[in-house]
């Protein structure tokens, strides 16, 4: 059996995978096989095999890149959780003893406001139309929201127009459209960019921004970028939009967790605050001054 039929043949509809997430499994069987230079099968599932893919990944230039640490350790992540499996249904015959691999943790790097805004007019000059709504309607209003919701951007794509109450300036993003699959949440909009979606409501059950009905989920992203480049802003990917809204929620005295929707305020913190925008405690800002202008006790001097 190849560990890609693995995936998809037992794996996913047993985990209940998304298709998305069997995407992305799929991109790191297919560096397995560039590795190994033909289709990997369940009995690749070896230590020493799976190792020096690893470090193979970790030196190997993909489409004319190093990838990240972070990429490393999430193919060492899928592969494992299939190898995993297989053990456990006796398809492989150990369980994976890999080693340990190091990821450096960055800061988290949002859009400033000034930059949200930016892309937002940016938007004005975007051209042609996607499922029947004009594209600098789409894209400014898409942007916008996932600046006042703090909603990832899978959540926007799916919304329908059921989900939106314009009179009373809410979005309601169903728990089975958001990651996780479980929790609905509701984010106020501001008044303006209730009015501007008003412009193009249409029925209950259409999407509210219909790009995955149009055109594929890369295009979007690349969109984006060239948005960026003609607002003069670093292109930072959706996910930043994100990361500022709770940074700056947090700034202003709100709760970032509760706005993102976290259960763990440490993935807020770790992942999410842009100490930029949200500023940085220190000791300094507890500990109480030192009193440098008294002489030393008795008055003397001391001792050279």
């Amino acid at each position: 059996m190849t560990i890609r039929e693995l995936l998809i043949e037992r794996y996913a509809p047993l985990h209940n995978l998304s298709a998305r997430s069997v995407v992305l499994f799929g991109h790191s069987i297919d560096r397995l096989r560039d590795f190994l230079e033909r289709e990997p099968e369940t009995t690749d599932f070896d230590d020493l095999v799976i190792a020096k893919f690893l470090r193979w990944r970790a030196v190997t230039p993909h489409r004319g890149r190093i990838c990240s640490p972070a990429s490393v350790a999430k193919d060492k992540a899928h592969i494992s959780a299939l190898w995993n499996f297989a053990a456990r249904k006796r398809i492989a015959a150990e369980f994976p003893d890999l080693p340990r691999l190091k990821v450096p943790t960055r800061p988290p790097k949002g859009y400033t406001v000034a930059e949200v805004s930016a892309l937002v007019r940016a938007a004005r000059t975007a051209h042609g139309s996607i499922g029947g709504v004009p594209a600098p309607w789409l894209w400014m209003t898409l942007a916008q929201s996932l600046w006042y919701t703090g909603e990832r951007i899978g959540s926007h794509l799916r919304l329908r127009w059921s989900e939106v109450d314009l009179d009373a300036c809410r979005i309601t993003f169903l728990g089975e459209t958001r990651k996780g699959g479980v929790e609905t949440i509701q984010r106020a909009i501001h008044p303006d960019l209730a009015q501007q979606l008003r412009r193009y409501r249409r029925a209950d059950a259409d999407l509210v921004w219909p790009w995955l009905e149009h055109r594929r989920v890369n295009s979007l992203f690349q969109t984006l970028r060239l948005l960026c480049k003609r607002a003069g802003v670093t292109p930072r990917g959706f996910h930043a939009i994100r990361k500022a809204s709770g940074s700056y929620v947090k700034a202003g005295g709100g709760d970032a967790t509760d706005h993102l929707g976290h259960a763990n305020p440490k993935t807020t913190k770790d992942h999410y605050l842009d100490t930029t925008i949200t500023g940085q405690q220190s000791a300094l800002d507890f500990l109480p001054p030192l009193d440098l202008n008294e002489p030393p006790h008795g008055g003397d001097r001391p001792a050279a």
